[in-house]
């Protein structure tokens, strides 16, 4: 069959909105795919305004993974792209399975790339899923069908779920909505791949296509650690800002997708992405098995270093992360093992070192009490002057029958030493330092000397005490997801840290890889209001760049300082963690914002003459 100069040879798929054979271009003497709508949509007039309008737009698009457009009609309405020789991501996945899960975020990094392209370009996909994903038999992956998507309303996409979008599964909340999609609503599309290539099942899943939507809209679905525990923590983090149910919670570019991707992946241990995903595709079980093998070690290494450096808790993450790669590793399950027998022994030595304090406070605090009722009782019995003047003192045994008056006196100690000078005491009685009847005033004497004196030293009372040493409830707010360690103690990564904090100050340590670490102190005021604590990064560390599509020694300035050319960029000095700058790559400019301590992409396609 000829449809022009294409030669029509085998049908090689079909869907609800189009016809896809295998052609030869009789002109340029290639094979082509050639897209034809079908009948019922070429024969409205406003389908093919729209497919005339979108294929233009999509014809602007050349990146080396997205399907390359050769030609296009809108009267017969079809479009011609290059011909791939291999498999649906769909198909591929359903056959070999991407595990270890870093295999998933390989294969879709470049994706990521493809869509930070075609947005910058002002062309939305709208209908990113599997079957729309190529797996060439190189191991390069390519997006197709953009703008096809376009030619429907929202309203006549769900008249015919299933023959026109396949599945439902993929789609961003606000699309179900009949809101217009915009770059974002790509990403959640990518988002539900990046976790069903991670996972190996979809993120939203129901008995019926109505109740799937509506988990969709309610963002109900399991963490992609539960579903499948080798999944690291920072491509669960990943996943799950794709999957932000609102719009403005999600990664707000594909280029912040593709950088956090990247450095996940390095962070890893997988250097080169790219070639990673081709060894795979060419040989799925062995290259699966040498990746599991290069994640185990690094876990192991990263473990080790963790825990000299004291951070326990990071170090059973990742331990823990090498066992969900390895259920049989020995190294990691002893590991594991020792540190939670460490934990419990701390935890039981903690036990212990509170309840010696509870004890030490409770007698204290009964020394106290009992230091109070003596000298309460001391003070009962040491009477005032007018009290003594009325109270009869038996004579002592030392003491002869002319000394009783002497021991009615209104002063005992005065009196005894009146006596003294008078001649009254027997001139045979001891001296006056060993006296009974002074022995017996001077115990009295002391508490009424030292009475008085006892109010204003008065201890503040326990309780009051221990209330000013609980903890509080703080928040620890950073702009960005950060690794953040509390007076030592590993708080793991996020943007909003809730903690309990006793009062007074504290030492954090802030580390973000867009910075180097920034120690700092924050003090915990009690009677704070708001007890969140703004936390601040360290200096920035110099952007990196890649540049593509550029002749390799167009000259790279930012903001006027040379970096190097397009095949051997320097790194760039920044003030900030992200900054706006103008970067010029040979006879073309573009504006965009530079990424602190990361690879910035740039794109030479996308720069304006």
């Amino acid at each position: 069959m000829e449809l022009g100069r294409y030669r029509l040879e085998e049908q090689v798929g079909q869907g609800g909105m189009a016809v896809v054979w295998r052609g030869w271009d009789s002109q340029l003497r290639r094979t082509v795919a050639v897209k034809i709508l079908h009948a019922h949509l070429h024969a409205r007039e406003d389908i093919r305004k729209r497919f005339d309008r979108e294929a233009h737009a999509v014809a602007r698009l050349h990146h080396p993974h997205i399907i390359d457009v050769y030609d296009f009609s809108d009267d017969p309405s079809y479009l011609v792209t290059e011909f791939i020789r291999g498999t649906t991501l769909r198909q591929f996945a359903d056959a070999h399975p991407f595990d270890p899960p870093e295999l998933a975020a390989a294969c879709l990094l470049p994706i990521a790339e493809a869509l930070a392209h075609a947005h910058a370009a002002g062309v939305v996909h709208r209908d990113v899923k599997p079957e729309n994903v190529m797996v060439r038999e190189d191991g390069v992956v390519k997006l197709t069908d953009f703008g096809i998507a376009a030619l429907l309303e929202p309203d006549e996409k769900f008249t015919v779920t299933g023959s026109i979008l396949g599945s439902p599964a993929h789609l961003a909340p606000e699309t179900i909505e009949g809101k217009p999609a915009d770059p974002r609503s790509d990403l959640f599309s990518f988002g539900t791949i990046l976790y069903w290539l991670s996972c190996g099942q979809l993120p939203f899943q129901a008995t019926s296509p109505a109740a799937l939507l509506r988990n969709i809209l309610d963002g109900k679905r399991l963490d992609p650690r539960l579903v499948r525990p080798s999944v690291s923590d920072a491509q669960a983090r990943i996943i799950g800002r794709c999957l932000e149910t609102n719009p403005a919670q999600r990664y707000q570019s594909a280029a912040e997708v593709q950088q956090d991707l990247l450095a996940m992946l390095r962070e890893s241990g997988i250097e080169e992405p790219l070639k990673t995903l081709a060894a795979f595709v060419r040989d799925p079980e062995r290259e699966a098995a040498r990746v599991r093998a290069l994640l185990v070690e690094r876990a192991l290494a990263q473990g080790e270093e963790q825990l000299v450096q004291g951070k326990t808790s990071a170090a059973l993450s990742s331990f823990g992360r090498a066992l969900g790669l390895d259920p049989n590793n020995e190294i990691a399950r002893g590991k594991v093992s020792g540190i939670r027998r460490h934990e419990r022994t701390r935890r039981f030595f903690m036990r212990g070192t509170a309840v010696l304090a509870v004890i030490l406070f409770a007698g204290a605090g009964f020394q106290l009490w009992a230091h109070k009722g003596a000298v309460v009782a001391a003070a009962t019995v040491a009477t005032t002057p007018q009290q003594a003047g009325t109270t009869k003192t038996a004579p002592k045994p030392t003491e002869t029958p002319s000394q009783e008056p002497a021991a009615t006196g209104t002063a005992k100690s005065g009196e005894t030493a009146s006596a003294t000078k008078t001649g009254t005491t027997n001139p045979g009685a001891p001296s006056r330092d060993t006296t009974d009847s002074e022995r017996t005033s001077r115990p009295a004497a002391k508490p009424e000397r030292n009475r008085k004196p006892a109010e204003p030293r008065r201890e503040p009372e326990k309780p009051r005490a221990v209330a000013q040493a609980t903890p509080l409830t703080v928040k620890l707010h950073v702009r960005f997801v950060a690794h953040v360690t509390v007076d030592g103690e590993d708080r793991g990564d996020d943007n909003m840290f809730t903690l309990r904090l006793l009062p007074g100050p504290h030492q954090v340590i802030v580390r973000h890889p867009c910075c180097v670490d920034a120690p700092q102190e924050v003090v915990v005021t009690p009677n704070r209001k708001d007890q969140i604590y703004q936390l601040h990064y360290g200096a920035p560390l110099p952007a990196q760049f890649r540049v593509t599509n550029a002749p390799p020694d167009a000259r790279v300035l930012v903001d006027g300082v040379l970096v190097g050319t397009a095949s051997d960029p320097r790194p760039y000095s920044m003030t900030q963690p992200d900054q706006r700058a103008v970067v010029t790559i040979g006879d073309r400019k573009m504006t965009t914002t530079l990424k602190a301590g990361t690879f910035n992409l740039l794109d030479y396609a996308q720069a304006t003459p």
